[in-house]
């Protein structure tokens, strides 16, 4: 508990402030990302596939080109870096009420995702240049953990403000901008980029061709697509497979169960758990991760219409989550080299889009194939998210390029 207290004290301030502001923007972005349906609808009267559509292009669009800016921050300075992408979520929420469009309004809300997910990369790139290689596994647990919250504060506020305005969550979440500006302002110290770094690697500067060439990259990034394809979207995985076995009550009981459950443990142990992923261990402690998913989804599978066993399947496959969510970050870490970390984090964030392919692959599977296999194919995905981990680990480093 001292050395957690020391985490908010001296000179880890600047840490705590970039925690901070994770925690706020996260609840900027889940005061309107579960509403966008109904904005649309409501103020635009979409369809309902094409509102489908159309989050799914912001999303995509946003992940996809993060890793373009991601590259760029390597070249300049950190904190501006993260002040820019600030400055534009702080905007694109601003603008959304104003314009009257729904194209513009997509537009704007992918280059609110594409902020979000710089600001992400470079906190981890800062975190990962400036704190001992000791209290990297706490912070990146931290900021997983207070990332959490945010997405389990967020959207309830957005649920109680809608009542009032549609825009109004729009508002707030341009307004969650505004502490985390000044705080960074205040606080955080300048990072130059690669750009003023000295040596041979000022020569060298990111591209995703040298990053493609990294095949310890290509295959942890792979591991992170499949993982978040089994975690990345459990909840409306688990909401799609009820329905079919039950109806949507019984998927509105289930989804609650899950999710309260997974929220509690990730904020009560995420620190505790994965402060302990190391190195030298992380091999085994994936390995440990793998089996718990392994079980949960076999929990699932048989938990019926019995709601303390999804529980209990729910509380299983979470602390796999705890697990992999910091060890996947550790992986790359201990890969990018210096003045690159952002490039090597913006790469690995595109693993996120396994997340975004879970319904589309849920619903063909519950089609095709008995309820039940739902979860054997899961099983057999984070079976090779793991192999890809172990044969990364295996693979010889990339050797360091010289002008």
């Amino acid at each position: 508990m001292t050395a957690l207290r020391n985490l908010f004290a001296g000179k880890q301030l600047a840490t705590t402030v970039l925690l901070i502001s994770s925690l706020l923007l996260t609840i900027g972005r889940g005061l309107t990302l579960p509403f966008m349906t109904i904005y649309l609808s409501r103020e635009y009267h979409m369809a309902l596939k094409d509102i489908g559509l159309a989050i799914t292009i912001a999303l995509v669009a946003g992940v996809i080109f993060s890793l373009w800016f991601g590259i760029l921050a390597d070249k300049f300075d950190k904190k501006k870096a993260m002040l820019l992408a600030i400055v534009i979520f702080l905007g694109g929420f601003a603008v959304i009420p104003l314009v009257h469009s729904a194209g513009l309004v997509v537009l704007f809300y992918s280059i609110i995702n594409c902020s979000y997910t710089v600001f992400s990369v470079v906190v981890k790139a800062w975190f990962s240049e400036t704190l001992d290689i000791s209290l990297k596994p706490k912070i990146f647990s931290l900021n997983y953990t207070f990332v959490n919250v945010g997405w389990t504060v967020g959207p309830p506020i957005g649920t109680f403000v809608v009542m009032y305005s549609t825009n109004l969550p729009f508002w707030l979440s341009a307004m969650t901008a505004l502490l985390p500006i000044l705080m960074i302002i205040r606080y955080v110290q300048s990072q130059p980029g690669s750009t003023s770094a000295t040596g041979v690697e000022d020569k060298v500067l990111p591209s995703p061709r040298m990053m493609l060439r990294d095949k310890q990259l290509m295959w942890f990034t792979t591991s992170a697509f499949l993982g978040s394809m089994v975690y990345g979207a459990f909840a409306g995985c688990l909401s799609q497979y009820s329905i079919v076995i039950g109806d949507t009550g019984l998927a509105e009981k289930v989804v609650s169960v899950v999710l309260s459950v997974n929220a509690i443990v990730v904020v009560a142990f995420q620190y505790f758990l994965g402060k302990n992923i190391r190195p030298d261990n992380i091999k085994k402690m994936m390995f440990y991760g793998t089996l718990f998913f392994v079980c949960g989804l076999g929990g699932f599978m048989i938990s019926g219409t019995n709601l303390w066993l999804w529980g209990l399947s729910s509380l299983v496959f979470t602390i796999g989550e705890l697990i992999y969510a910091p060890g996947e970050y550790m992986l790359v870490d201990n890969i990018a080299p210096s003045g690159m970390k952002s490039s090597y984090f913006a790469a690995q964030q595109l693993g996120w889009l396994g997340g975004a392919c879970n319904p589309l692959v849920t619903g063909l599977l519950l089609s095709w194939l008995p309820p039940y296999m739902l979860f054997v194919v899961l099983m057999g995905t984070i079976l090779l998210a793991y192999y890809a981990i172990v044969i990364g680990m295996n693979t010889p480093p990339r050797q360091p390029i010289t002008a």
